[in-house]
């Protein structure tokens, strides 16, 4: 018997609806932190308006769809290493300007065969928490360039509010947690700008604090998300 892919527990499914209010009123930090990154994503998109935009490790695809619904006239792609999520998303979250393929952020090359890289560049890259779960980070930001426009912006969130990076954190699952500090220095090696929430220009920096951390701090803005601005081949 095929497995229901919606009891599929790798996935964070949002159960309460897209909206953030109601997991603002119920104090639900995972379903926050999930849907904060992709209604901040929106609105930051919305000031780049690019034509073609990568959500890469998209998983049940929600995020993707958020996107999507924002940004009728661009053509989203959401891609997952996992073929359970490609289905998942494709069976759950539809929209004229969207698709879901198989990807996989450490073995796609720009313009190379694949599920990925066939599909030439993008203006910007959706990447949110998914850095950590690798091995091999430098060659996953390095395909991250490659497949950006010159003018192209990558959106991207991972762990850092330790004061000293932890190559073995708690969480099984996570190979690193970055401090704030080497984690700027790491995306500066990959992109001429880095904008962090403490900076006063930081875009869409009202949602985080008018919206998510109106009356108290449930998303530590330290470093996390960021906007990465000029790819360096």
């Amino acid at each position: 018997m095929d497995k229901n892919l919606h009891e599929t527990p790798e996935f964070f499914q949002p159960r309460l609806g897209l909206e953030i209010e109601p997991y603002l009123a119920g104090d639900d930090m995972q379903g926050l932190h999930h849907l904060a990154r992709y209604h901040w994503a929106k609105q930051v998109l919305a000031m780049f308006r690019p034509r073609r935009v990568l959500d890469i490790a998209c998983g049940s695809g929600y995020g993707s769809f958020i996107l999507a619904g924002q940004m009728p006239d661009a053509q989203i792609l959401g891609a997952d290493y996992d073929p359970r999520g490609v289905a998942l998303a494709a069976a759950t979250y539809a929209r004229p300007n969207l698709t879901y393929t198989q990807g996989n952020l450490v073995t796609w090359e720009a313009g190379a065969p694949g599920p990925v890289g066939s599909l030439g560049v993008f203006d910007a890259i959706v990447s949110f928490d998914t850095l950590e779960h690798l091995l091999h980070r430098e060659i996953a930001l390095l395909r991250i360039v490659s497949q950006l426009s010159p003018n192209g912006l990558l959106l991207f969130s991972t762990p850092c509010g330790h004061e000293q990076t932890l190559l073995n954190p708690a969480w099984e699952h996570h190979k690193i947690e970055y401090s704030y500090r080497d984690l700027h220095n790491l995306l500066r090696r990959f992109f001429k700008t880095v904008l962090i929430p403490e900076e006063e220009n930081f875009p869409g920096a009202d949602y985080w604090r008018q919206v998510v951390n109106r009356d108290r701090v449930r998303y530590l803005n330290k470093t996390n998300p960021v906007v990465c601005l000029g790819p360096i081949p």
